[in-house]
């Protein structure tokens, strides 16, 4: 094997590299920051339980929808690993979190708006929100 072509496949394989972010931001990144991440940072700065609830509702049907590229798994069971699975890669456990604030959005439609109990219930919500790890398998995704 020459230079010259040693070269040319180092220039091949740095093509394919810099040409996969692209591909994976438009096909896989951009839209689930779009239809499932991006609700849910708007869910957090809603002001009203009604409103936070009806977005958290979308980004939780939006994630039922989203199945993997390649696995074709859903992104509601599962990991992104395939040795070392921990509830940080957990995507079950990250589903149930969204199914567990949507829950308790119910229970908190049900306060009275001016009482102290409401904006703590709000308060604590949008803490439980913004502590959820925004994970996604795009060609790790393991049962």
């Amino acid at each position: 094997m020459k230079l010259g072509d040693l070269f040319t496949l180092g220039n091949i394989l740095l093509l394919i590299a810099i040409l996969m972010y692209p591909t994976y931001y438009v096909a896989w990144k951009y839209p689930l920051e779009r239809d499932v991440w991006g609700v849910l940072d708007r869910a957090q700065i809603s002001a009203e339980s009604e409103e936070m609830h009806k977005l958290v509702n979308e980004a939780i049907i939006d994630l039922e929808n989203k199945k993997s590229l390649f696995s074709g798994l859903p992104q509601t069971k599962g990991y992104c690993a395939l040795i070392f699975k921990k509830p940080d890669n957990s995507l079950e456990m990250q589903y149930t979190a969204l199914i567990n604030i949507r829950t308790r959005l119910e229970r908190t439609n049900q306060f009275d708006k001016t009482t102290v109990e409401y904006q703590s219930a709000i308060d604590d919500i949008r803490g439980t929100i913004r502590e959820v790890p925004y994970i996604d398998c795009w060609i790790w995704h393991f049962n």
